[in-house]
C-alpha cells in the first residue's frame, strides 16, 4: 500500500478521494445487492448487476455533487442496471416468464412463490419504489432520491404498487 501525506505530490488530493470514493462504494454495496435482489428477483443476475453498476459508478465518480451521499446516488445506479439488463436478453425474460414450481414445499413457500410472480408483472418504476420501501426499508425521501421522482411520487407509485400486489395475490380488484 503506498502511503501518502498531505503535502508530498499534487496527485496525492486525488489518491484521497479515490479511497474515500472506494470506502463509501464498499459500504454501499449489501444495500445495492438487497435492491438489485428484489429487482431481478435472481441472484446470480443481481451481483452481475451490482458488479457493472460499480464499474459504471466509477467511471462516472466524477460526476456526483462533491459533499453528498454516495448511496442514492449509487442505488440510482444500480436500478437503471437493473432495468437495463432485464431488457438485454431474451433467455432472462424467458427465465422470468416460467411459471413457478407445480408443488411449493409449504404455504410460506406458496406465499414467497406468489408474491414474486406478482413483482415480476408490476411496471419497473412501480415494483422499483416498493423494493426500495419494503424491502431496503428506505424512506419515502430516500425512494424519491433513488428512483429520480419527487416523494408525492414515490408515495403515489408504492400506493399504486401495493395495490397491484393486493389484487394479485387475493385474486380480487383491490380496494382504492
Amino acid at each position: 500500500m503506498i502511503s501518502v501525506r498531505a503535502g508530498d505530490a499534487p496527485g496525492a488530493a486525488a489518491l484521497t478521494e479515490q479511497a474515500m470514493f472506494e470506502a463509501e462504494l464498499a459500504e454501499a454495496l449489501p444495500q445495492a445487492f438487497h435492491l438489485a435482489a428484489g429487482l431481478l428477483l435472481d441472484r446470480q443476475d443481481a451481483e452481475d448487476a451490482v458488479q457493472e453498476a460499480s464499474l459504471r459508478a466509477w467511471r462516472r465518480r466524477g460526476n456526483r455533487r462533491p459533499g453528498t451521499d454516495l448511496r442514492p446516488w449509487f442505488l440510482a445506479i444500480v436500478a437503471n442496471q437493473c432495468r437495463e439488463s432485464r431488457r438485454g436478453s431474451w433467455a432472462r425474460l424467458l427465465r422470468m416468464a416460467e411459471p413457478p414450481d407445480a408443488v411449493a414445499e409449504s404455504s410460506d413457500r406458496a406465499a414467497i412463490v406468489d408474491l414474486r410472480s406478482a413483482l415480476r408483472r408490476l411496471p419497473h418504476r412501480i415494483r422499483l419504489v416498493v423494493v426500495l420501501r419494503f424491502y431496503m426499508d428506505l424512506s419515502f425521501e430516500q425512494v424519491a432520491s433513488v428512483s429520480g421522482c419527487s416523494v408525492e411520487a414515490a408515495k403515489s407509485r408504492t400506493r399504486r404498487g401495493l395495490r397491484a400486489l393486493e389484487s394479485a395475490l387475493t385474486g380480487t380488484e383491490a380496494s382504492r
